[in-house]
Order: C-alpha cells, then sequence, then structure tokens
C-alpha cells in the first residue's frame, strides 16, 4: 500500500551537524552541513517531534505545541534562504536581493520580505545565541526581529552581552514587551544612539485627516511615544469600564476587540474596544473646544458648527415631503441626517440666522468695517466655502470680504460681504481681480477686466 502524503515520516539518521542548527560568525566556511543542505530532513524533525509529543496532549497543549513547532519551522526556513542567498542560487534566479526573492516567489509585502531578510542574514551570520533560541523555536521570528534592530544600536564591544539578555527576556516576553525592554537597555548601553533613534522616531510623526466618500472621516498616522502616550491617556481617562462577563486583557483590548458581549442588555456595555476609542476622542475634542479653548479664528471661538435648515429639524408629521428636504451640513464633514443634527441640537447654541424675515441684527450699515461674529455665521451659511474657482477652504480658513470696499462706501452686511480664503483675498486687493454676484446670489471670483 502506498504511504499517504499527509502521514508523517519518521526520519532516519541524520549526518553529524545537520540536526544541531545553522552556522554561527567564524564557522559558516567550516559548516559543510548548512540548513539549506538538509532542509527536508530537518523539517521531518521538526515535524516528527510535534507529533510524538502532542499525540496524548489534551487540545490546548497540542496548540501550545504546534504553535511551537511553527516558531522552529520558521527558524529553519529564514536559516535556509540565507543559504540559499549565500550559495549563488539566488542570483542565477536574477532577483538582487532575498528580499525581492522573498517577495515575489512567497507572496509576501514588500516590508515583511525586508525584515525577514535582514532576520535570516542576521541569525546566521551575526547573532548566533538568537539564532539557536530561533532554531529550537523558543523565540519566534519576530522576537529576533526586535533583536535585530536594537543590536544595530549597541556599540560592538558589548552586543554579545546585549543579546544574551535580550534572549532571556524573549523567552518569557511577548515582541512588544521585549521592544520595551531593548529599548531601555540600549538607552542603557550607548545615551548618543538612543537620542539620535529619539530623533528618527520623531522624524516619523504625522497624522491624516480625512473625509472618505462615504461622510466617515479616516484618521491615521504616527505619533512619537510622548504624544502618543498623551493621546493614550487622555483615551483611557475617557473609557467607559467593561461590563463584568466580558474579557478585559488589561491592555486596552478585549476578547477579539470587534465582539459584543453576549446576552448584552439595555445596561451592558455594547460598543467594541475600537468604537470606544473613537467616542473617547469625540469626548476630548469636545471638552477642549468647549472648556480649555481661549483661541479665537476669524474672530470667532472654534466650535462644532451645524448648518441645517429649519424645516429638517422639523417633526415628522410637521416636515415637507421628502424631496424638499435639505441634509444638515457640517463645517468640516457630512452631510448628517436630521436626526443626526436634532441630536447634536439637544445640548447646543443655536444661532438662528434668516435671509427674510425678522432676526438678529447683522447688517450694521456703515456703522463699522468690522465684521461682527453674527454676520460672519450668516456668510458662513451662505457661501460654506471660499467663492474662489475650485477652492474649497472651509469658513475657519477664510477671511469675510467687503464686495464693494468699505473705504470706497461699501456696507458691512450680508448683501455686500463674501468669504474668500487669505490666497484668493490678496488677489482681489493686489491684482483688482472681481467679485461677481450670479442671479441666483452664488459669489463668484473673476480675472479682472
Amino acid at each position: 500500500m502506498g504511504r499517504d502524503h499527509a502521514d508523517p515520516v519518521e526520519p532516519g539518521p541524520v549526518e553529524p551537524g545537520a540536526a544541531d542548527g545553522w552556522a554561527v560568525p567564524g564557522r559558516r566556511p567550516h559548516n559543510p552541513f548548512p540548513p539549506g543542505a538538509h532542509l527536508v530532513e530537518e523539517v521531518q524533525q521538526v515535524m516528527w517531534g510535534f507529533v510524538r509529543q502532542a499525540e496524548a496532549l489534551p487540545t490546548g497543549e497540542q496548540l501550545v505545541s504546534m504553535r511551537h513547532m511553527i516558531d522552529q519551522l520558521e527558524g529553519l526556513w529564514l536559516a535556509a534562504t540565507a543559504d540559499f542567498s549565500e550559495s549563488g542560487e539566488l542570483a542565477e534566479s536574477g532577483h538582487p536581493t532575498l528580499a525581492s526573492w522573498m517577495r515575489h516567489h512567497c507572496n509576501l509585502a514588500p516590508a515583511e520580505a525586508t525584515s525577514r531578510a535582514k532576520v535570516a542574514f542576521a541569525i546566521t551570520a551575526s547573532q548566533p545565541i538568537t539564532g539557536k533560541a530561533v532554531r529550537t523555536g523558543e523565540v519566534s521570528w519576530r522576537h529576533a526581529q526586535v533583536i535585530e534592530q536594537a543590536l544595530r544600536q549597541v556599540p560592538e564591544e558589548r552586543r554579545d552581552e546585549a543579546e544574551t539578555s535580550l534572549v532571556e527576556h524573549a523567552r518569557v516576553l511577548d515582541p512588544g514587551q521585549l521592544r520595551r525592554v531593548a529599548d531601555r537597555l540600549v538607552h542603557c548601553f550607548n545615551r548618543d544612539r538612543a537620542d539620535d533613534a529619539a530623533i528618527r522616531k520623531l522624524d516619523r510623526r504625522g497624522l491624516s485627516v480625512a473625509e472618505t466618500m462615504d461622510g466617515m472621516v479616516s484618521v491615521n498616522g504616527l505619533l512619537d511615544p510622548v504624544n502618543g502616550a498623551l493621546l493614550l491617556t487622555a483615551l483611557n481617562t475617557k473609557l467607559r469600564p467593561m461590563p463584568s462577563g466580558r474579557a478585559d486583557h488589561g491592555d486596552g483590548h478585549s476578547g477579539s476587540g470587534t465582539d459584543v458581549p453576549r446576552g448584552a442588555g439595555a445596561g451592558d456595555e455594547v460598543r467594541t474596544w475600537p468604537q470606544r476609542r473613537a467616542d473617547a476622542l469625540g469626548e476630548v475634542c469636545s471638552e477642549w473646544l468647549e472648556q480649555v479653548n481661549t483661541v479665537q479664528v476669524a474672530g470667532v471661538r472654534p466650535h462644532l458648527s451645524v448648518i441645517v435648515d429649519h424645516a429638517t429639524l422639523a417633526p415628522r408629521g410637521e416636515a415637507p415631503s421628502f424631496s424638499g428636504l435639505e441634509p444638515a451640513q457640517l463645517a468640516w464633514a457630512g452631510p448628517i441626517t436630521a436626526t443626526e443634527a436634532q441630536m447634536i441640537g439637544c445640548d447646543s447654541t443655536v444661532s438662528r440666522i434668516v435671509t427674510d424675515g425678522a432676526s438678529q441684527v447683522i447688517d450694521v450699515g456703515r456703522a463699522t468695517r468690522t465684521i461682527p461674529p453674527a454676520l460672519r455665521r450668516a456668510v458662513s451659511a451662505r457661501d460654506r466655502s471660499c467663492a474662489g474657482l475650485g477652492c474649497h477652504r472651509s469658513p475657519e480658513q477664510c477671511d469675510v470680504h467687503h464686495i464693494v470696499f468699505w473705504e470706497h462706501g461699501g456696507e458691512t452686511s450680508l448683501d455686500n460681504t463674501v468669504l474668500l480664503c487669505r490666497h484668493h483675498h490678496r488677489l482681489v486687493h493686489l491684482k483688482q481681480w472681481r467679485i461677481v454676484i450670479e442671479p441666483d446670489g452664488t459669489r463668484r471670483l473673476t480675472l479682472p477686466s
């Protein structure tokens, strides 16, 4: 009967040197049995060792043993790829680097391939202690990556000492915890290098905030350790306590990070951790704008601004037909529904802007050229953005400009004002560009005649 390919094959005798790992510094030229030369036999040994050990274990311990086997195979694969690179076969494949070969033949992402290639060369050429630990499955390749990055910042004469310490920590810590230990170790061994690394981290900081096609707001970026800690401290202060029955691992994450608790009732927390952090960020921003901020932008203290038609806020039975309703519009995003606008309006200051009928006085004639806050709100609600062609700068980024200059007799009124960003405002005053009022009341910036 032929052997099924899924059946484990217990390996026969292995030639000396093939089973005890890979070459280390100073030994590679003298090691006739690099991992690549006996790859199949070593894989068989690792897998057969798992079968023999895990066969009689309960499921949980089998999974732990399987994880250990995966780490061993990963280490063996990395060592074999380094040997493959140095054997000349890589050059014959047409790829300039091992990372390039990994990308195209193993479908790894560019950053992942580069990281693995660095670890492969490190554990076979300069880090024998790490290499042995990865080969035996005591630590994962992710641990080895952290160690490799840390050792590059340690003085050469102290790298053996540092490597021994980090491998010992790696046996009991996850890669994230090990990275924090490595950062402290680098500070101890070489303060100048640690300062240089801190500057490099600071240079990488950046934050992108943009409205998506479906009206959401995408937040993506990197914060330096200090600002990152400030953000995490603020968010953690706002996070509600988790209800009993929902696992919290003590690191700000629950079970899967997405599941809601089973049997959640009216009093239970049903938000996921990402949802709770998003809500906490909103609360932090809201409280800062409401209680702390004293800065004025264009004469108005920044706040959440919602422009909404009165009919949109009317009760359902009193509102006109659906086709006649305008959605509410946020200053920086949106639009939002009438229901969302009503929710915001429950605890807000409402500024009534009416273009036809009695309202607060916003036209001050020739009394002053200064734009009062009520007039600025009215102009912002009408124009929504800069009048320059193709310019979509928000009201917060614009000046309120007198169409007929105040010094030429123009009034400070709704009809004689328009929103212009600072660039287009300069074009009007310095290049004699003109504001044209269309029949529908739209303001448009045109070239000088």
